[in-house]
């Protein structure tokens, strides 16, 4: 497995002008149905900072028609963070003490593998 910080690709959306982690594995993902995608990457963004222990985690999964852009604009659509009322400094879930990782899902088309997606 690797995490990389990478600069936007074809298949990501056309805005962001910030750098896009991706998550990728170099073994194929068995899908339910039998067949191997290979390979794949998940596009994540992060907020807050982890600590040294490495305890103060969130990991916030979304909905089918949600992304990576939890507390953060998102570049395409110019919309704020679909969470952004409960994640950043202060909040519920304060970014100031927690590290969120939001991940895009695979054919979530923005910046993870999908549909665009060549192999």
């Amino acid at each position: 497995m690797v995490a990389l910080r990478t600069k936007r690709t074809n298949n990501e959306a056309d805005e962001p002008s910030s750098p896009v982690l991706r998550f990728g594995s170099d073994k194929p993902l068995k899908l339910d149905a039998g067949t191997l995608l290979s390979p794949f990457q998940i596009a994540y963004k992060t907020y807050g900072t982890l600590n040294d222990a490495r305890s103060n985690a969130i990991l916030v999964c979304h909905a089918l028609t949600g992304d990576q852009h939890v507390a953060s604009t998102n570049p395409v659509t110019g919309k704020p963070g679909w969470w952004e009322v409960l994640i950043g400094p202060g909040k519920i879930i304060d970014t100031s003490r927690f590290f969120v990782i939001c991940s895009n899902v695979i054919g979530g088309c923005l910046g993870s593998t999908g549909p665009a997606s060549t192999n």
